[in-house]
């Protein structure tokens, strides 16, 4: 287990080859929506292998700390079997990262990497989007990223 976790950590640090045919994709769902300050609402991020195996992510995403505020992250149903990191929201930056290994590999369409609940602070459109430093690695033994798509949401904070 020991060895997954630090050949996991490695592969995560290894740049990305070009992105390939068929290259996965991340998503926050729903990716609109209305939400008044002071309320809470949910979103979750789904990760879609396109066929590809994959066994490493490493997710960023970023939301602005002035009109949002991250309340929890949930990774209970995580397509992630083990944690490299535990997830670690930073309401003052506007930053969230998960980052683990799935032992074997996952190909998988609509996989649950976690649901995040926030609470709106200010007026306005809050964009919840995923960082550059994203990756998805492939499942080559190589740490292959195969991140070709990251879809952001946009929400308006009534």
């Amino acid at each position: 287990m020991r060895r997954f976790i630090i050949l996991s950590a490695v592969a995560i640090g290894i740049f990305s080859a070009p992105a390939l045919a068929s290259a996965a994709k991340l998503t926050v769902s729903p990716s609109t929506g209305a939400f008044a300050v002071g309320g809470t609402f949910s979103v979750s991020i789904f990760l879609d292998t396109e066929e590809r195996p994959v066994n490493t992510l490493d997710v960023i995403l970023q939301f602005p700390p002035e009109k949002l505020q991250v309340i929890s992250p949930a990774i209970g149903q995580s397509v992630i079997g083990v944690w490299t990191a535990q997830p670690y929201a930073n309401n003052a930056t506007g930053e969230i990262r998960f980052q683990g290994g799935i032992p074997g590999g996952i190909n998988v369409s609509k996989g649950l990497v976690s649901t995040i609940t926030f609470r709106v602070r200010q007026t306005g459109s809050g964009i919840i989007r995923f960082g550059s430093d994203s990756r998805v690695l492939a499942h080559d033994g190589r740490g292959t990223n195969v991140l070709g798509d990251a879809q952001s949401g946009v929400y308006s904070l009534t």
